[in-house]
């Protein structure tokens, strides 16, 4: 709900459904060392983005109403499971530029960036409509590993961003002048083990690259492709028991200001897991989001928003989600009032 502010205040909704199946006995079958998944989703729900006016995404499980085929994949381990190649129908938002801190956020922004979704065809290969192609990924320790990921260039397969095209998943097209998303990533993971004596942290730093042409802001030649590059860290930096204790957060990209809408943006903040006594497996979480637009763009400077948001665990299967969202400039144009966005989130699992 829009409490105030933004394009209209309004109340909306977004639902979604998901069904997945995962197996890695293939070795019945006589493959070894493979696992296979195959997963459908379900959008429904009223365009809650649309009507508060912000640009980073103020639902993460918004997208086009329907049912489709997701995210579905086989993935091969060599080289004593050091190595890994997985194909069919990925998400890069899934393995590259992640935050696990950020994962009780509604926002859009603290998932699949701005610096990569607002500079690429058709936000690139990520929720909610994953794109045919492959990554390997190398861990040549328990701390360190890389990845690369090649993509189909654009997974609505509509030059004219009409997500109606590809509706159900099925519309399958390589070519045709879609061009070619790719990433790169490097991390490191220390402390992760339960007994490890020092405090666990993850440390990314990666880059994205699209080979389709993209128009100069200043009328100029068209650019044979684009890129960017990214770093993100986030670390635990108190620690009462176990998993509770107090994590900090932050991610900054950057892409090239004559042909990206978004220059650069970053998101920091933290996260506290039982916060709240005799509530351990909680999670209170404050996060902010700045977006700067090209400053070959006339008339548009930058959208930021903060978000609270407390994550209420019932069960195993079942939290809820309260969230209070500050909106400032949405859509970036200075024609909008600052929005407040109050959100509640009800998940199911089975």
């Amino acid at each position: 709900m829009t409490a105030s502010g933004g394009d209209s205040t309004v109340t909306g909704y977004n639902g979604l459904a998901s069904l997945g199946i995962e197996s890695d006995r293939c070795h019945a079958i006589g493959w070894e060392e493979v696992k296979m998944h195959l997963s459908g989703m379900d959008l429904h729900g009223s365009g809650i983005g649309s009507r508060s006016g912000d640009m980073l995404g103020v639902s993460n499980i918004e997208g086009y109403g329907s049912v489709r085929l997701y995210e579905s994949w086989v993935e091969k381990q060599f080289a004593g499971e050091s190595l890994s190649l997985r194909v069919g129908l990925l998400l890069a938002d899934e393995e590259f530029s992640t935050l696990e801190t950020t994962d009780p956020f509604l926002n859009a922004t603290f998932g699949w960036p701005e610096f990569i979704s607002m500079n690429t065809v058709n936000t690139g290969p990520a929720f909610y409509i994953p794109a045919l192609g492959l990554r390997l990924l190398w861990e040549p320790s328990e701390a360190w590993y890389g990845q690369v990921g090649v993509f189909d260039g654009d997974t609505f397969d509509s030059p004219e961003s009409d997500d109606t095209v590809n509706r159900h998943g099925l519309h399958l097209e390589l070519g045709d002048g879609q061009g070619t998303f790719g990433m790169a990533e490097v991390g490191y993971r220390h402390n992760q083990a339960e007994d490890a004596p020092g405090l666990p942290g993850t440390y990314e730093l990666g880059g994205w690259w699209h080979s389709g042409d993209f128009d100069d802001f200043s009328g100029g030649a068209s650019h044979n492709g684009t890129q960017g590059v990214y770093a993100s860290g986030e670390q635990m930096v108190y620690r009462e028991y176990g998993d509770q204790g107090l994590s900090l957060f932050v991610r900054v990209g950057f892409a090239p200001e004559d042909h990206s809408e978004v220059d650069y943006s970053f998101q920091v903040g933290a996260s506290y897991v039982g916060l709240i006594p005799n509530r351990d497996i909680d999670t209170v979480a404050l996060g902010l989001s700045h977006a700067h637009i090209s400053g070959e763009l006339p008339g548009r400077t930058t959208e930021t928003m903060i978000e609270l948001v407390y994550e209420y665990v019932m069960s195993d299967d079942f939290t809820i989600q309260p969230s209070v969202q500050w909106v400032g400039d949405p859509g970036a144009t200075g024609e909008l009032d600052d929005a407040i966005v109050l959100g509640l989130r009800v998940n199911l699992s089975f």
